[in-house]
């Protein structure tokens, strides 16, 4: 990887909001991307030597788990992606392998920082994942392929959005394998064959 890229300017062995970098480049909104060389807690997270990403105030945009991270609703496993917003909540995950959140098996191990992405609600509640295997979310068998958008839950587990892993009947109308459907808050519908 090149350390120059169009104008940016790298700075080697440099400390930016506390955080030693080996390398490390601020752009013009303030947001730190940068190199540690050993394994660091940053903001109390535990980040493995790799690329950090810092938001302008300081908090912690992007690392992977030095070690696992114990959250009020699930556990980071060491090796996650981790983005996380300005207030330090944790956003999205890719997972290094499958992981069990809230019930549900989340793909993982594909594509480390770039890969399969699980996200969250900011009181950890499941928002949005892909699962290795079709599974069924309030009777509703949910496809789990990577070729279409991830399966979507409502902030209290319920379905949201899915693509259809078979056909199904939802309020006397029928919907067919492939069709993504989109649930409105309040429906706690069971799909009938």
């Amino acid at each position: 990887m090149a350390l120059l890229v169009g104008c940016v300017k790298w700075k080697q062995n440099v400390v930016v909001d506390g955080v030693p970098f080996q390398t490390a480049t601020v752009d013009a909104n303030g947001f730190v991307s940068g190199y540690i060389s050993a394994d660091t807690a940053i903001g109390g997270r535990p980040c493995r030597a790799g690329w950090v990403h810092l938001h302008p105030n300081g908090t912690l945009a992007g690392f992977t788990a030095g070690q696992d991270i114990v959250l009020d609703r699930f556990t980071i496993p060491a090796g996650t992606w981790v983005h996380q917003n300005p207030q330090g909540i944790v956003t999205v995950c890719a997972f290094p392998r499958n992981v069990e959140i809230q019930g549900y098996i989340c793909r993982g191990g594909v594509g480390g920082s770039e890969g399969v992405q699980a996200a969250f609600y900011p009181d950890g509640a499941l928002k949005q994942f892909f699962a290795p295997l079709p599974v069924t979310i309030d009777g509703i068998p949910c496809d789990s392929s990577l070729f279409q958008r991830g399966i979507e839950l409502y902030e209290n587990g319920h379905l949201k959005s899915g693509t259809l892993a078979s056909d199904v009947t939802i309020d006397r109308q029928i919907h067919h394998q492939g069709e993504r459907i989109h649930l409105t808050p309040d429906a706690h519908l069971a799909a009938k064959d």
